[in-house]
């Protein structure tokens, strides 16, 4: 008996300690959560445009310089860039609940880990948003333009890339190497295999139509994904934070509604 009360008195303690931790973490946030907007390329672009891409390429450090390991792709932002962190901007700080914290994220030891938030798979092409969002100045939608028409938002395929990438081919060997992939994959008519970050379970739906239409950020559930130098997860997108937002912004959280 002593033993038990011993154990959930520990365990009463670190859910209160835990507790506190998040409310102040999330104070702290909410005062310093600017949102940064992303800097817009239309996706009208014509042809200038991208011959203005590929001329900043061409200098060896397009202008400014970002902070690298050597191998000539960016790891953190570039100076001249309005960083606020990758975790700025997301819903209720990609938490379910005030003591869903990542460090006792449950997917990071049991479960799917892909599903954990902080998830980084290695992919099969060294793309840098860092690059394409700061330095190219292209927005989200110039790339995954069927956000806001269809219920999937689909990776680029590779045609897509080589209709910058047959001008653009890099201003160092680390870049030049990278592009060199991508117009292997275009040439031998293969979809890139990039590994998909976001996974959800397949007994949910997302539409991710109906969230950019009513509103809803890149941001809010990705992430700063252009100061990201590989994409990760901001967030295990747990049940509980979807329906604290749908709750937040008045929408339905039948179960019908993500569940059919």
């Amino acid at each position: 008996m002593p033993t038990r009360l011993l154990v959930l008195s520990t365990v009463a303690l670190t859910v209160v300690i835990v507790a506190s931790f998040a409310i102040v973490r999330r104070v702290e946030v909410s005062k310093n959560s600017e949102v940064v907007p992303t800097p817009k390329l239309s996706k009208n672009a014509g042809l200038s445009s991208l011959v203005g891409v590929n001329e900043a390429l061409a200098q060896p450090d397009g202008g400014t310089n970002a902070a690298n390991t050597g191998s000539g792709i960016p790891e953190t932002s570039y100076p001249d860039y309005p960083a606020a962190g990758i975790e700025s901007g997301v819903w209720n700080d990609g938490k379910a609940a005030l003591w869903d914290l990542s460090i006792i994220d449950h997917y990071k030891y049991v479960g799917a880990e892909e599903r954990a938030d902080g998830y980084r798979p290695e992919q099969p092409i060294n793309f840098s948003h860092i690059v394409h969002v700061q330095k190219n100045k292209m927005e989200c939608q110039y790339c995954h333009w069927n956000v806001n028409k269809s219920n999937y938002a689909a990776i680029p395929e590779v045609e897509s890339c080589m209709g910058c990438h047959n001008l653009v081919k890099g201003s160092d060997e680390a870049s030049r190497k990278e592009i060199a992939k991508l117009e292997d994959y275009y040439k031998r008519g293969e979809p890139i295999p990039w590994e998909k970050v976001h996974v959800m379970p397949n007994h949910y739906k997302f539409n991710h139509k109906r969230h950019v239409k009513a509103g809803v950020t890149c941001h809010q559930c990705h992430g700063q994904v252009g100061e990201m130098a590989v994409v990760e997860r901001t967030s295990s997108m747990k049940m509980g934070w979807c329906i604290d937002c749908h709750r937040e912004q008045g929408t339905s959280i039948d179960c019908a509604t993500c569940h059919y």
